[in-house]
């Protein structure tokens, strides 16, 4: 019960501090990303939630802006990190480059095999949107053999989260339901209340509040006492309807990765494109919604009639017959809707908001085709108008999700044995996405500049090549491109190689020094036998029995 309050008291303060937020969320979804708007309405599953739409603009750039960051961050198609030591010695060993290698693979195949893409769709939404996201990165219960890892990407409402002295989030309560019978499935019949337990039998699909709260565990224990796991993380789950703890455990790492937009000096929860837009997009909206009231005027006037100028009444159906006293009795009202300062207006106003979105600088595709330097530049450009909020999420997102996932699959033993050479060794993170590859294309192309000049200039002096240290060259361009550590030997096995090369190279000019000498003699001999003494002759005969043993006659 003591947990239970503990855990309610702390909420209720998270909740007053986010109270001013909220209005803002409803604000931006109801016109960005309507299918989410229910941070303070209250919405039926399946109800219409386009009421105050009458464009689409902030919904298509909204999209769009969050399918360029999933494809050059997190692509589903190519392999967008790599793992790598702090030592570079290290670096460079055979043994620990596949091991490295191999893990940044398997944690690759895990991503693109579990619900990790779909999930992480809906959080570059969020994070467009209102500014603030949340992934839930948790173990399956099943087991991470049979059931691997699963994400989930929470909505808005449901989350409440606090930061550290460092400004990283460390705190995140969550406020979810569960039916009666997801209740124990979750958490087991022992563990639920007494009313789970009878809904379970009558009602299985009445539905239950529950919190999961998770914080540093030095905090929990500061307020609460000692707690039995020793993780740095606390995590505990309550019911609120039977007001009691339904698990309790901790997390080797903080399981909540919260990603923010952008952050203003003495706030926490994120802001977004969306909150410079909003303006444009109201008024959008609101200008669309009066330009259809005129071009309906326009299509269907209304009518000036003639006081007891019509027999009847005027018949608006088609093929209707309205008597008229005289000709002028009915005629249309003049509207004088000025359409071309209309659609100027409307126009400027999209542009307006595409350029919040960043849509005309990421839409790469503009022509039927573009240059490999045309995509160059425009990755350039992108990261120069999202360089601070990529530098922010792979700070709060990228590096504590790999991080996390590393840490699951290492204690669940997924991983091949690690080299003992690395035991205490730091692993770091290597983005090599297509924006973090672009990013260094300037070193390759550097690169090949310089070879070319050489080449250039080396058909005057072939020397200059000296000056390149080849191997470097090589092995640097490859990591730019992202070339797989398999293609590449080890510094180790190219030395074999070009030592083992060597020695055949020295045997064979010994051997064709020996034939030249042996040759040489040969033809002495041949002089000598035929000129000389018998003592000559057959000193001679001794020699082209020497050079019958090496092949030089039959």
């Amino acid at each position: 019960m003591a947990n239970f309050e503990y855990i309610k008291k702390r909420l209720a303060q998270l909740e007053s501090h986010r109270g001013t937020w909220e209005e803002h969320w409803q604000d931006i979804l109801d016109y960005v990303m309507p299918r989410k708007a229910e941070v303070v309405s209250k919405r039926e599953k399946g109800e219409k939630r386009t009421e105050v739409l009458f464009d689409s603009t902030a919904i298509t750039a909204n999209n769009l802006l969050a399918a360029s960051l999933h494809g050059t961050l997190t692509s589903p198609s190519l392999q967008w990190f790599h793992l790598k030591l702090r030592s570079a010695e290290l670096n460079q060993n055979r043994d620990v480059q596949l091991w490295l290698e191999n893990s940044a693979k398997r944690m690759y195949d895990l991503f693109n095999e579990s619900n990790f893409n779909t999930e992480v769709h809906e959080l570059y939404l969020d994070l467009c949107s209102i500014g603030t996201g949340a992934l839930f990165v948790e173990e399956s219960k099943k087991g991470f053999a049979e059931g691997g890892i699963h994400f989930n990407t929470l909505h808005i409402k449901e989350f409440y989260i606090k930061e550290n002295n460092d400004g990283r989030i460390d705190t995140v309560y969550r406020k979810y339901q569960l039916t009666a019978r997801q209740a124990i499935q979750e958490f087991g019949e022992k563990n639920v209340g007494e009313k789970v337990v009878e809904a379970a039998k009558e009602k299985p699909d009445k539905e239950f509040n529950f919190i999961h709260a998770v914080e540093p565990t030095e905090d929990y224990e500061r307020s609460m006492g000692k707690v039995k796991t020793k993780l740095p993380f606390y995590s505990c789950h309550i019911c609120v309807e039977d007001k009691m703890t339904v698990r309790e455990g901790g997390y080797s790492e903080f399981p909540y990765l919260v990603p923010r937009w952008s952050k203003a000096t003495g706030e926490i929860y994120g802001r977004s494109p969306s909150y410079n837009a909003l303006p444009d997009i109201k008024t959008l909206n609101k200008a669309v919604e009066i330009g259809l009231k005129a071009w309906a005027k326009a299509i269907d006037p209304p009518l000036l009639v003639t006081d007891d100028g019509v027999i009847g009444r005027v018949r608006m159906t088609p093929a209707g017959i309205t008597v008229v006293r005289n000709e002028g009795s009915v005629r249309p009202l003049p509207i004088g809707s000025n359409w071309q300062i209309t659609d100027m207006k409307e126009n400027q106003l999209r542009t307006a908001i595409r350029q919040a979105y960043y849509s005309d600088q990421l839409q790469l595709q503009q022509g039927p085709q573009m240059t490999a330097t045309e995509v160059q530049v425009r990755y350039e450009l992108m990261q120069r108008l999202l360089g601070p909020t990529l530098g922010r999420f792979q700070s709060e997102f990228l590096n504590p999700l790999i991080e996390r996932v590393f840490g699951i699959m290492l204690r669940a033993e997924s991983l091949i044995p690690a080299p003992e050479v690395i035991q205490g060794q730091t692993v770091d993170v290597e983005y090599v996405g297509p924006l973090a590859r672009s990013q260094r294309m300037e070193e390759s192309i550097a690169i090949d500049r310089l070879y070319a000049l050489a080449m250039q200039v080396g058909q005057i002096d072939p020397s200059i090549m000296d000056n390149i240290n080849h191997d470097l060259a090589i092995r640097t361009r490859a990591t730019l491109l992202g070339v797989p550590k398999t293609v590449l030997r080890g510094i180790e096995e190219v030395a074999e190689i070009r030592e083992a090369r060597a020695q055949q190279q020295q045997q064979a000019q010994e051997m064709a020094m020996q034939q030249q000498q042996a040759q040489t003699a040969l033809t002495q001999n041949q002089a000598v036998k035929e000129l000389g003494t018998p003592e000559a002759q057959q000193g001679a005969e001794q020699v082209e029995e020497s050079a019958r043993a090496l092949g030089l006659v039959e």
